[in-house]
């Protein structure tokens, strides 16, 4: 079954929630001492044949292999011989995708680990492993017309988890008719799914040795050198894309001619988004506009628009606030100076130009996926934005607070307001730079460098 399938299919996920089972125990209204005299009046024969029926159940499952997530801060015990496709979508959101091939024909699966403040498209609305479900749900089988009939089933319980929820059903497309199971897991920091869609024997013999393991030791994808700290540079908008472009684009190059129409679809689609957002339609509109972001960008803009208004001339921000009110001002471009006068005063002439160094990874990561570009010639482009960043910069807080104030000039949204997205996209600036294994972990002061 090709990745497509895998996206469509095998990621159906259940909406209601199950508690988890713990270790089987025998209820028992006995006291600890008859217990432990009824044990040790078990003649060695009984024992010996429980010991032989535990042993011959073991010899019984199906052959079972480990898949180990690309980052490493997972795996998957599954049936032995699938093949594993990595999928690192975005830092804190890392997918594999594993598919039986000619041996289980149909059979594919697909696991996830999300990262709890970095779920895509959604910020701020998972607030459980219900919403995680449904949220996925939505993602895989929209427009699909692929429909699961769901049953709530018993969910195993795995070690290190707080909740979990299991379902199965029968997943039907067109004349096709299959199994599917579906695995959700919840962790103090993170999400879990395993799903699984086939013919029954092949699903039931997954489901007998399908388990999860994590890792706390694990680094984030790419997360040293210079590819993590280009994944640092966009990882704002690749939490909330649900996947860093670059990576996205390569993994398809990658697999040739097994995904050439999920290829075809997603340059098709990386080329109008291009063209709606930037008015990109060539190789040559794409340099320049990643040049222009290099050189100039918003940044160059803002300060320009912050003189105009005699921002530069007004070394208090409540002078100058009560300046802007004073010319009654829409409420945008008011919010858009101060966001201006702010970001000058605190970098300067480099004011908003994180914002615009950010965006070029982003841009050239979808030109490559859109054919106006090599991968090299990508990675290139982003390593002069990197430099420049390193130059203007001296950590990642104050990257990021110069991408902050260039957002908000940028869409005239104040930080201060706590329904604007603009205060939404700087929690999620704050969640980023807590996590641990973050794309924020690796060294500002990284050695840049080519790597590819």
């Amino acid at each position: 079954m090709k990745k497509r399938s895998v996206l469509l299919l095998a990621a159906a996920i259940g909406l209601m929630l199950t508690a988890c089972g713990g270790s089987k125990e025998t209820a028992s209204h006995e006291s600890d001492s008859t217990v432990k005299n009824a044990a040790q009046e078990e003649s060695p024969k009984a024992a010996e044949t429980k010991e032989t029926e535990a042993a011959t159940e073991t010899e019984d499952l199906p052959a079972s292999q480990e898949y180990v997530s690309s980052d490493g801060s997972y795996k998957v015990i599954l049936i032995e011989g699938v093949t594993q496709t990595d999928m690192p979508l975005s830092d804190g959101f890392i997918m594999m995708g594993l598919d039986g091939g000619s041996e289980r024909t149909g059979f594919s699966a697909i696991a996830i680990r999300c990262n709890k403040s970095s779920v895509p498209k959604n910020l701020g609305n998972i607030e459980n492993l219900e919403d995680f479900a449904d949220y996925i749900t939505d993602l895989a089988l929209d427009g699909s017309g692929v429909t699961v009939s769901w049953e709530d089933t018993d969910a195993p319980s795995t070690e290190g988890t707080q909740l979990c929820l299991a379902k199965e059903g029968v997943a039907r497309s067109g004349i096709s008719r299959g199994q599917a199971y579906g695995y959700y897991v919840e962790t103090e920091n993170d999400y879990y799914s395993v799903v699984i869609v086939g013919n029954d024997d092949d699903v039931d013999e997954a489901r007998q040795v399908l388990a999860l393991e994590f890792s706390d030791t694990a680094s984030a994808q790419g997360q040293e050198g210079t590819i993590g700290f280009f994944n640092g540079m966009t990882a704002v908008l690749d939490s909330i894309n649900g996947t860093n472009t670059l990576e996205l684009s390569k993994m398809m190059e990658d697999a040739g001619e097994d995904e050439k129409e999920l290829k075809d679809t997603l340059s098709s689609q990386m080329q109008q988004s291009l063209s709606s957002s930037w008015g990109i339609e060539s190789a040559t509109d794409l340099i320049e506009t990643a040049d222009m972001l290099i050189n100039e960008g918003h940044n160059q803009d803002a300060l320009d628009f912050l003189g105009e208004y005699g921002g530069m001339d007004e070394s208090d921000r409540d002078a100058f606030d009560a300046k802007l009110k004073e010319q009654n001002l829409d409420d945008e471009t008011y919010i858009s100076l101060l966001a201006a006068y702010d970001a000058w005063t605190a970098y300067g002439d480099s004011a908003i130009a994180a914002w615009d160094l950010s965006r070029v990874g982003t841009i050239m990561g979808m030109g490559y996926g859109a054919g106006y570009c090599t991968y090299e010639e990508a990675m290139d482009k982003i390593l002069e934005a990197a430099v420049k960043s390193q130059e203007l910069f001296d950590s990642w807080e104050d990257f990021n607070k110069s991408y902050l104030y260039g957002y908000s000039y940028w869409s005239g949204e104040s930080l201060d307001d706590s329904e604007s997205s603009a205060a939404e996209r700087a929690e999620l600036v704050n969640d980023l730079e807590t996590q641990a294994n973050g794309p924020f972990a690796v060294k500002w002061d990284t050695e840049l460098k080519k790597e590819w």
